[in-house]
């Protein structure tokens, strides 16, 4: 760690990260309580959620073209600039009479930012890639993941606080000066980042494909990126199951909350306190779990961390059945302890294994990929609240995850 707390330039391409991540959270807190204002807030929020979920779905094209892109620094000041133009733009249009309209309005200059936001971090891949040495590359990441969520609860607490005193058009501005001072980092940077693009400047433009043609390219590059990474050593159990651990998580505060309504002793004293405490165990899980990737987890494998996961899911769900709320939150803490080591392990994994040229393409698949295991989780949850009890929700999870995890014994063994 001493090595990477003494790479400056990591560190400033950290802290210009974890800036504007205070911007995005803060505003994202400013959205929903703004929505309460209007009529039709339900609506509004469906809006909001819409407008943070499709940029998700992006992810591979944004990575493709990152990793095509011949000037990666000049570009990454370029959607700072985005950023910081949406947001200015936003505070002003929030000025107007709160309204369905403005909320339409303001989340598309927020898909819009989110959509520079992911090409941004795609084009820092190759840069990160080469500041840190593969031998400390895991420890280094779940030092960046553990830092960053804690630094998540911390803003989220300081966005509450300032909610309730700055006016929205205010949170906006707060919102693109955050966006401002990672641009003069970077700015600031220039010239020690462009050491780590060495090719940026010196490769020949590119001949502007047609649609047909970046549309058949785009395909490639995805059996490409999936080839490669199927052939990585233990990534193969990895994409069978880590979509299902983000279906299983996607809906746990949902199910506990509709548990509430049919059981009231359901809970830890009272339901808000319960619904914070299911998101302070999860987060709290993976910062402990990151952590410990630093210290005790370096050695271990990342499939037994996933089969571990995965069990925790099961006792998870077993436990809404058993109607005990503290064995729900307990499993929940220790699943995000496992979870915590996995993310970085998996991630140094790709690092280590990928072509840098491939890289952006590689992990914008894989997060478009993962996270579709959420989204038709939730899809599938809404319907499933209309015919089933929780219980027998909470079954029907728990049956798909042991499936999973008899998959992954099996191939385990298979494998010896």
């Amino acid at each position: 760690m001493k090595e990477t707390l003494k790479n400056r330039l990591y560190i400033k391409i950290l802290a210009a990260d974890l800036i504007s991540n205070f911007g995005d959270i803060l505003y994202y807190l400013a959205l929903l309580n703004y929505v309460l204002q209007i009529e039709h807030s339900n609506f509004a929020i469906a809006i909001i959620n819409t407008s943070e979920i499709i940029p998700i779905l992006f992810s591979f094209m944004l990575g493709y073209f990152a990793d095509q892109n011949q000037k990666r620094v000049a570009t990454i000041i370029k959607t700072l600039v985005v950023r910081i133009v949406a947001y200015l733009f936003v505070a002003i249009i929030i000025g107007f009479n709160p309204s369905l309209f403005i909320v339409v309005v303001v989340s598309f200059a927020n898909f819009i930012s989110d959509l520079a936001g992911q090409y941004e971090n795609s084009l820092y891949y190759p840069i990160s890639n080469q500041l840190i040495r593969a031998e400390v590359r895991e420890e280094v990441m779940a030092f960046r993941q553990s830092l960053t969520m804690s630094l998540n609860i911390l803003f989220k607490a300081v966005g509450g606080v300032l909610i309730c005193y700055i006016s929205f058009r205010s949170l906006a501005m707060v919102n693109a000066f955050t966006f401002a001072v990672s641009m003069m980092i970077v700015v600031c940077s220039k010239t020690e980042m462009k050491n780590y693009c060495p090719k940026e400047e010196s490769q020949e433009p590119k001949e502007k494909q047609l649609m047909n043609q970046l549309v058949r390219q785009l395909k490639k590059e995805l059996v490409d990126a999936v080839s490669l990474l199927w052939e990585i050593p233990g990534i193969k159990e990895t994409l069978a199951v880590i979509p299902v651990i983000n279906a299983g998580l996607a809906v746990v505060t949902s199910i506990v909350v509709l548990h509430m309504a049919e059981n009231p002793t359901f809970c830890v004293i009272n339901a808000e306190i319960t619904i914070a405490l299911v998101a302070i165990c999860e987060t709290a899980g993976r910062i402990a779990g990151s952590t410990l990737t630093i210290f005790t987890f370096k050695k271990m494998k990342l499939t037994d961390a996933l089969k571990i996961t995965l069990v925790f899911i099961i006792i998870l769900f077993s436990g809404i059945i058993a109607q005990n709320i503290y064995i729900v939150l307990a499993a929940l803490f220790i699943e995000g302890i496992w979870t915590g080591c996995v993310d970085p392990k998996m991630g140094a994994l790709i690092f280590n294994s990928l072509d840098e040229a491939k890289l952006a393409t590689a992990f914008g698949g894989m997060t478009t990929y993962f996270q579709l295991g959420d989204i038709v989780s939730k899809m599938l949850f809404s319907i499933m609240v209309m015919c089933f009890t929780t219980k027998t929700i909470a079954g029907i999870y728990i049956l798909i995850t042991a499936l999973f995890l008899g998959y992954v014994l099996f191939y385990d063994k298979v494998k010896r």
